[in-house]
């Protein structure tokens, strides 16, 4: 497990460095992340800045995640991305874990619009969790076991994102899911087909369970609070 301590911040790198001693990756892969990492550092100050609000650790996956359904036989999907929260030190904590193949072979456009659709995720997380509004498979006295899946609903862009070009821009590339046919082929050519880390996983295995204990820990960013409660008063007033 990735832990944060606290007043800490996570190295983005330290899993991908783990790979790199360990011989798990090509030094040709580990280089162009380390020079494409630029990408991401603009992609991120580019939505703090249209949000106003800091982005999540993170962390560069040297794991690549494939999605497979029993309904769907030999449907298999690519997770470039996902936000997880987990049990850290001093409570929940939620994390954006990012995959090499995302920053390796992305478009400097699909890199932004995907941890722009990730900061989406990690703000209905916050919303769900600070509210205590999650799924439950059990409740009792001593703990309480909260489910969390990835298809959480999301804020519209437009409601986070003061940028039109970024709104825009998820938009486009999420219509239905993240749609980019050169990321797919690049990723099945050049990380699935040389047989690089890949892990197979099904919907089911997508969900997180969590202790109450650990949820009502959880620290939220001050300026957070106060986007959150705006958001509740539109919500409210498109309501009426």
């Amino acid at each position: 497990m990735i832990g944060i301590k606290e007043d800490d911040d996570l190295n983005p790198l330290i899993k991908l460095e783990e790979a790199e001693k360990l011989g798990k990756l090509p030094s040709s892969i580990i280089n162009k992340i380390k020079k494409r990492m630029k990408y991401l550092d603009e992609s991120i100050a580019k939505i703090e800045s249209a949000s106003g609000l800091k982005y999540p650790s993170y962390y560069i996956d040297p794991v690549l995640l494939l999605s497979s359904s029993e309904v769907e036989k030999g449907q298999i999907g690519v997770l470039y991305a996902r936000t997880i929260p987990i049990e850290g030190i001093s409570g929940l904590e939620i994390l954006i874990q990012i995959s090499v193949p995302l920053i390796a072979f992305g478009l400097k456009t699909t890199i932004r619009a995907v941890l722009a659709h990730e900061f989406l995720h990690y703000i209905a997380l916050v919303r769900s969790f600070s509210k205590l509004d999650i799924v439950s498979d059990s409740l009792s006295t001593s703990l309480f076991e909260s489910l969390y899946s990835d298809y959480e609903k999301i804020f519209e862009p437009k409601l986070i994102f003061n940028d039109k070009s970024l709104v825009s821009l998820v938009k486009k590339k999420f219509s239905n899911g993240l749609e980019d046919k050169r990321l797919n082929e690049k990723t099945l050519k050049e990380w699935i087909e040389k047989g690089l880390p890949t892990i197979n996983i099904s919907p089911s295995d997508n969900v997180i369970r969590l202790p109450i204990s650990s949820i009502l820990r959880m620290k939220i960013d001050p300026i957070l609070k106060l986007k959150l409660k705006e958001l509740e008063r539109k919500l409210y007033e498109r309501k009426k």
